[in-house]
């Protein structure tokens, strides 16, 4: 009898992998625990039942294409294969897809986004913009090959010609169409060119109505910074565009007919207002002219020139008491300035002699002036010490080159020390200390 073979781990791990190819592509019920989300992108939880549990991993390049998000105590159908994860041993499914048990998986990403969205306060009427009555300028965020389109040029050009009209033209389903959605709505925005904007598409499966309910779609239109009209698809179709968007249209026309009020309502609704002031106005005239009339027959008014010269004869005597009070004041002030002036008049004498000494004063302080020498050709020099003007006494105070001031009798002079001598010039003549040097 041979004995048996004895493997090592990484063989009997390859063994294995190789018996369980005959599952290569099963699919297996259970709910979520334990999930994770790398930051590669690859998906890690568990799937269990009442009685077990199993690992599986969903790699990022088949994850890119989940409609909803996978979250704990989520029930799946997981489709894919068997295998041991050969570093740790571990016995695991390697997900190609998941499909949530009960809702399809649009539907259920439908309500996850929903409730995220609710949540951040997004779907809140506080937060939308009114619609302008009769705006000037609209765009249109649709296809232009769709009948959506169609619809509303018909009901616009019905009810009111001549409004200013831009389309951008988009894709409204298929791969791609959310992100150029999201992309319009954003240049709109940025450009500011437009009263209101009409973010429309006919009707369709929840496939093809998907681009609406994309995350990237609904923030753009919550950010849009010009009030949105949503018109999706039919008036059973609920989009996440139409609870985000300032106003739900259940269709690309009725879309039309709220961003516009037709013409004839509009006048019709001018001639109404016209109508109801004229006929305020008039019963006010009404009324004010029978109040007159009453007046005018009443004793009260025949007693009102009475009342007339009652208030002008109080007027005049309340004139003739302010005149005596200003006189009376006005003498009294009189009085006052001259008994001030009085005490000069006794002194003229007094005021002479003290007018003479200030003048010999005067005299003696102009004659010791430096100034009055300065008038005579001379001049002072000054140093700067800091801020500080000092008289120089000694040329040994100052050095060669240093700045100082000349003050003469007008004006001062700037200038630089070019040479210096020790007070000696009258014993020696420039001459001779030119010759000994």
């Amino acid at each position: 009898m041979p004995e048996p073979r004895t493997y090592t781990v990484s063989e009997l791990i390859k063994q294995i992998n190789i018996d369980f190819f005959r599952y290569n592509d099963i699919s297996v019920e259970g709910e979520v625990s334990n999930y994770t989300r790398a930051a590669s992108g690859h998906h890690y939880f568990s799937i269990k039942d009442a009685k077990a549990q199993m690992r599986v991993v969903l790699f990022a390049t088949n994850a890119r294409y989940l409609k909803f998000r996978i979250e704990n105590g989520l029930k799946l159908i997981v489709r894919g294969r068997l295998s041991i994860y050969e570093a740790k041993g571990e016995f695991q499914l390697n997900a190609v897809s998941a499909e949530p048990v009960g809702l399809g998986a649009l539907q259920l990403a439908f309500e996850q986004l929903k409730k995220r969205l609710a949540e951040e306060g997004l779907f809140d009427p506080a937060r939308k913009k009114p619609i302008p009555m009769l705006p000037r300028r609209i765009a249109v965020v649709t296809s232009p090959s769709g009948a959506a389109l169609r619809d509303i040029l018909n009901v616009l050009g019905r009810r009111f010609e001549g409004l200013s009209l831009q389309i951008y033209p988009v894709r409204v389903q298929g791969t791609g169409a959310a992100q150029e959605i999201a992309a319009a709505l954003r240049n709109l925005s940025r450009w500011d060119l437009h009263d209101v904007v009409l973010i429309c598409r006919g009707g369709g499966s929840l496939e093809d109505l998907w681009p609406f309910n994309e995350e990237v779609v609904a923030r753009a239109i919550a950010a849009c910074a010009i009030p949105t009209i949503a018109g999706v698809g039919h008036e059973t179709d609920f989009t996440i565009a139409d609870l985000v968007a300032d106003v739900r249209a259940p269709t690309p026309s009725a879309a039309a007919e709220i961003v516009v009020r037709a013409k004839s309502e509009i006048c019709s609704h001018i001639d109404n207002s016209v109508r109801r002031v004229r006929h305020l106005i008039e019963s006010r005239v009404r009324n004010y002219r029978h109040e007159l009339r009453h007046l005018a027959s009443s004793d009260r008014l025949g007693a009102f020139p009475r009342r007339i010269a009652i208030r002008r004869e109080k007027l005049e005597r309340r004139r003739v008491a302010l005149f005596r009070l200003l006189d009376a004041r006005a003498k009294i002030m009189r009085r006052r300035l001259e008994s001030a002036q009085a005490p000069l008049t006794r002194y003229p004498a007094k005021l002479q002699r003290h007018r003479q000494r200030l003048e010999a004063v005067a005299a003696t302080l102009n004659a010791v002036s430096p100034l009055s020498v300065l008038s005579r050709g001379y001049a002072i020099a000054f140093s700067r010490v800091k801020n500080r003007r000092k008289p120089l006494m000694d040329s040994m105070a100052v050095a060669v080159g240093e700045g100082i001031e000349v003050q003469l009798k007008r004006g001062r002079l700037a200038c630089t020390v070019d040479s210096r001598t020790m007070g000696v010039e009258s014993i020696w003549p420039v001459s001779s200390v030119s010759d000994e040097s």
